[in-house]
């Protein structure tokens, strides 16, 4: 049994609790597959409702379904955003679900399968 050990206190960022007594911490919204989070109290963190792992599926905006990762949303805002920050171009997923190419200012270099959408057209990235 020489890979047993025992922890006798647990550091979150910066504060400690100890197993032994004394101080103690609040985790809000304790419940099972909950992402806990910071408050920026120091003796509190807590379990986030919309953002939850059960150890395989990832769920933002709720409780995941059968996919790896899922996102639900009832705000009617964007459903996901990739960009690059320096050209703003990338891709996204809107409320209703449609994706869309975010349009480039010029053709980029060809990418093999890469697809991109600019001035009106959309190009496609083949081998020849």
């Amino acid at each position: 049994m020489a890979n047993v050990r025992f922890i006798d206190s647990l550091k979150v960022g910066a504060y400690a609790v100890n197993a032994t007594g004394g101080t103690s911490l609040t985790i809000e919204n304790n419940v099972n597959d909950y992402i806990l989070t910071a408050t920026g109290q120091l003796d509190v963190i807590n379990g986030e409702a919309q953002l939850r792992f059960n150890g395989t599926n990832l769920g933002l905006g709720g409780a995941p379904g059968a996919s790896r990762f899922e996102i639900r949303d009832t705000t009617g805002r964007d459903l996901l955003l990739i960009k690059n920050a320096n050209t703003d171009q990338g891709i996204k997923v809107n409320s209703a679900g449609v994706l869309q190419l975010i349009e480039y200012a010029s053709k980029p270099t060809a990418v093999e399968g890469g697809i991109i959408y600019n001035s009106d057209e959309f190009w496609i990235g083949v081998s020849s």
